[in-house]
């Protein structure tokens, strides 16, 4: 077990490791940096198990007075997750008379990968089915249940614990994800989980632990400490250069989906490779075509107060006044007293089209030609 208290083959990184196993013995020596994002999506973890603990009468350490990203916008949200939590428990209570919750427990996967424990948010046993629920406060990226490892993980861990006990043949996963309104579901049998377990978890994680398999490179990448110096990354992106982007219809209509599939990981790889050599400069590091400059910079005011009193005292006003932008205004009221005020005066005009892959559940806009706009306007 790493000493830092997480397991090398994580649940929540299984994604990763699962996809590229070479990774993990290169990652096990990197420093680990808690990002501003990872922070307060932990803390929102904090607040949801202690309004769920309230709410079901469960006595509880109050830890909003230590939580530096509190906020109403996260309060507001942490009690979404828990009237989702009661509902659950509401409906399972219809046909079983004494269901078995419980919240924020540690599960051993060990049995499957060496070494393997984590923490499921919410686990909830009834009548030979057992859910797992995961609580997400990121926005930024969609997920899904269907499919997905980490919560996967999380119940054979929890079988190991209930299994034996309430004899569990069906297996529900839901990612409860509110900043973006996703609740997402996923079910399975217990069968089919173990037969994954054996043929896809068990023998990737004991070549991820050997040093084995291979390098490869996908959108497990995202979160990987090596993302920016990864090799095979790389070759991945570069792919791309054979390609004559200075003549897009010349190119084939493969060749074109091809950019299309691959551009989005490009840029965010060129990028991570920008921040990582000026992250490099600045600790002394010299490169042979590059030198660290002074970029532009901005006049501003050394002393706004003081400001603010000489241009009143010329007789003028130093103070414009606009109004907040929806984000910061929810962020003010919190989001159930702005639905309450405000959402009879906000609208979501349409989209502007965007072309998105196959996968992606939005309905698809249906785009007349021009000889069906002229039979129309006859």
């Amino acid at each position: 077990m790493p000493s830092n208290g997480h397991a090398l083959l994580s649940a929540s990184s299984s994604h990763r490791w699962l996809n590229c196993p070479r990774s993990v013995t290169l990652i096990e020596s990197t420093e680990d940096k808690q990002s501003e994002f990872a922070l307060e999506g932990s803390e929102a973890h904090l607040l949801c198990e202690f309004r769920l603990r309230q709410a079901l009468g469960i006595d509880a350490e109050n830890p909003i007075p230590r939580l530096t990203q509190y906020s109403n916008e996260m309060e507001d949200y942490a009690n979404e997750y828990v009237s989702y939590i009661l509902e659950l428990i509401e409906e399972v209570s219809k046909t079983c008379k004494d269901p078995v919750y419980l919240i924020e427990q540690r599960v051993d996967y060990s049995r499957f990968v060496e070494d393997g424990f984590g923490t499921a948010d919410f686990i909830l046993i009834a009548d030979g089915s057992i859910w797992i629920v995961d609580f997400k406060y990121g926005r930024g990226i969609k997920v899904e249940a269907k499919e997905n490892s980490q919560m996967m993980i999380y119940a054979l861990g929890a079988l190991e614990l209930f299994d034996l006990i309430y004899d569990i043949e069906n297996v529900n996963m839901t990612i409860f994800q509110p900043r973006i309104g996703n609740i997402s579901t996923s079910s399975m049998t217990k069968t089919a989980l173990y037969d994954w377990a054996e043929n896809v978890l068990i023998p990737t994680a004991q070549l991820a632990l050997e040093g084995n398999g291979e390098f490869k490179a996908g959108s497990w990448c995202q979160f990987c400490k090596l993302k920016t110096t990864c090799r095979k990354r790389m070759e991945e992106n570069m792919k791309l250069a054979k390609l004559d982007f200075t003549e897009p219809p010349l190119l084939t209509d493969d060749e074109i989906e091809e950019v299309l599939i691959r551009i989005d990981e490009l840029v965010l790889w060129a990028d991570s490779v920008k921040d990582y050599a000026l992250k490099e400069a600045l600790k002394g590091k010299i490169w042979s075509q590059f030198k660290l400059v002074e970029g532009k910079s901005n006049r501003k005011f050394t002393d706004e107060t003081k400001i603010a009193e000489v241009v009143h005292q010329a007789g003028f006003d130093p103070f414009e006044k606009r109004l907040l932008g929806i984000t910061d205004m929810q962020k003010l009221l919190g989001k159930s007293k702005f639905e309450e005020l405000l959402s009879p005066y906000i609208i979501k005009p349409q989209g502007k089209p965007t072309l998105v892959p196959l996968s992606d559940k939005r309905e698809p806009l249906k785009i007349m030609t021009i000889q069906e706009e002229f039979k129309n306007v006859n």
